[in-house]
């Protein structure tokens, strides 16, 4: 389908197509004319299609929030956890996903990674075979000064 460029501002070009629809269509630095024309060919107006009977204009309803559910392992570690023993020590390590994501928020990512290396660097324990090991990440051993 045709389309015009109505407007392009920091990142967002405002496309109209020759439906008279319109879109605004994510523009990256890296795109070039063929990967934002596919870009654009998703925003596009799709071929029509009749509705179900029981949809009317003016229908109301209601929808609640849902939660995904996630394995008890985000959320708990210890003795009353069915997890190997590894990832309960990463858990008691590390801090649960939820508690990990809330330091990214509030610290941001590179904090967290800082953060991470420290807890790393901590916990790893020599077993006298020229290896490290953290949990279940095996480094080779050059020298580990603490």
């Amino acid at each position: 389908m045709d389309y015009t460029i109505k407007e392009l501002t920091d990142g967002i070009a405002v496309v109209t197509f020759a439906d008279d629809s319109w879109a605004n269509v994510p523009v990256k630095t890296s795109d070039t004319k063929e990967t934002f024309e596919e870009r654009v060919q998703g925003y596009a107006p799709k071929a029509a299609v009749s509705n179900p009977s029981w949809i009317e204009a003016g229908q109301t309803g209601s929808v609640g929030l849902t939660s995904p559910v996630l394995p008890a392992a985000i959320f708990s570690h210890g003795e009353d956890s069915d997890n190997p023993a590894w990832l309960d020590a990463r858990i008691a390590a590390n801090g649960s996903m939820a508690s990990q994501l809330e330091f990214i928020t509030e610290n941001g990512l590179e904090a967290w990674q800082e953060e991470v290396a420290k807890i790393k660097l901590n916990t790893l324990v020599h077993n006298g075979d020229n290896q490290c090991h953290y949990k279940s990440y095996d480094i080779n051993l050059v020298s580990i000064e603490m």
